[in-house]
């Protein structure tokens, strides 16, 4: 009835545990067969990133062609380098520009990564995801690529000083990559995903709950959607006895996606288009707020024999609380719940503890 497919399980690099920050993209790339370490099953993610290793990088994620390749102009990387081929490729493909020298084994700064990463992916301009940087001024020849990894949710700054009550930001430019930085941006540039991933509103959607085997309905009220953001307003039906349970909006506005009580904070909020990646993790602050990870944008989700690809996963982690018989709520640990989320159709299904607790059965035409 239910079924998940994502991408195969790849093996865990020794130096990358589940708690690195940046796991689940190094994870990913390892299951795409762009990466696989070193033979004593290490990854080394703190070193830094050498060019060779980029271009070989960018050959597998980009799927570059590795014949017909124009003469490379460096003079220290002769057609008898291990890496000649992925090199060569790349600059055909007119990722590396024309230079006396290639430096292979060389590293690269954080502004020459998003113009290789904007260039690559072709990265579309999102104003409304914009980040002003203090040391990245409009006159600096990054300016461009810097922004548009960052409106695409590949690059974040760093957070400065606040100033007047504004919180300032920095990119670091010239900061040097590590292994893992590379590859971070590179996993997010290639999971990204964009598009309408909210209920397509001339249908009615239904659902059923394994809890309680209640069945609710979706049902469109009010539709402010314009000027390319999304706002949909839904009522949420007993599909038995009419009853309206709640009212819910979909949104995707201001660089987030989100599904909530309208007004409220009570939802799922993800920054939007979609990359891979840890999203935030106040679960180190003590604070109830929890973690949220997207872990997958290309997953296949088969309900009741239909397929849905390319479905968002995100798994949140989060301070769980039980009522009492005396009405109170006590702690009970942490949680883990899946959310499942296809192009037109919103959130398909929740699943926790291995189960899925609510799904979409089916929809009709309005």
């Amino acid at each position: 009835m239910l079924t998940v497919a994502t991408t195969a399980s790849a093996a865990k690099f020794t130096d990358v545990p589940e708690t690195h920050s940046l796991n689940i993209e190094i994870e990913y790339l390892a299951k795409e067969g762009i990466i696989s370490g070193y033979s004593d099953g290490t990854f080394k993610p703190n070193a830094p990133i050498a060019k060779k290793h980029i271009a070989k990088m960018l050959v597998g994620a980009l799927e570059l062609p590795t014949t017909n390749l124009k003469p490379l102009p460096y003079s220290d990387v002769p057609t008898t380098h291990a890496y000649y081929k992925e090199i060569a490729a790349a600059y055909t493909a007119g990722i590396f520009g024309d230079a006396e020298n290639f430096r292979p084994e060389s590293s690269i700064s954080r502004a020459f990564m998003a113009k290789m990463i904007a260039k690559s992916f072709n990265l579309k301009s999102i104003a409304a995801n914009a980040v002003t940087y203090k040391d990245v001024p409009t006159t600096n020849e990054f300016y461009s690529p810097i922004q548009l990894v960052t409106m695409n949710n590949i690059a974040r700054g760093y957070v400065g000083e606040t100033v007047h009550n504004e919180t300032t930001y920095t990119f670091e430019p010239n900061r040097l990559l590590t292994r893992a930085h590379f590859s971070a941006f590179l996993a997010r540039a290639m999971s990204l995903k964009a598009g309408d991933y909210t209920p397509d509103t001339r249908y009615t959607y239904f659902f059923e709950d394994y809890g309680d085997g209640v069945r609710t309905y979706l049902e469109l009220v009010k539709n402010d959607s314009a000027g390319g953001n999304i706002e949909t307003t839904w009522n949420v039906v007993d599909a038995v006895t009419s009853e309206q349970y709640d009212t819910i909006q979909y949104t995707t506005a201001d660089g987030k996606w989100s599904e909530g009580i309208p007004e409220t904070d009570l939802g799922t909020f993800i920054d939007y288009p979609f990359t891979i990646g840890l999203k935030y993790d106040d679960l180190k602050n003590g604070t109830i707020q929890g973690r949220q990870e997207v872990i997958d944008t290309k997953a296949t989700v088969t309900l009741f024999g239909q397929q849905f690809h390319d479905v968002i996963v995100v798994r949140d982690t989060f301070i769980g609380y039980e009522e009492t018989d005396y009405g109170d709520f006590e702690e009970v640990g942490l949680m883990t719940r899946y959310i499942y989320i296809a192009k037109g159709y919103g959130i398909i299904a929740y699943e926790r503890d291995g189960t899925f607790y609510q799904w979409l059965s089916s929809r009709e035409l309005r």
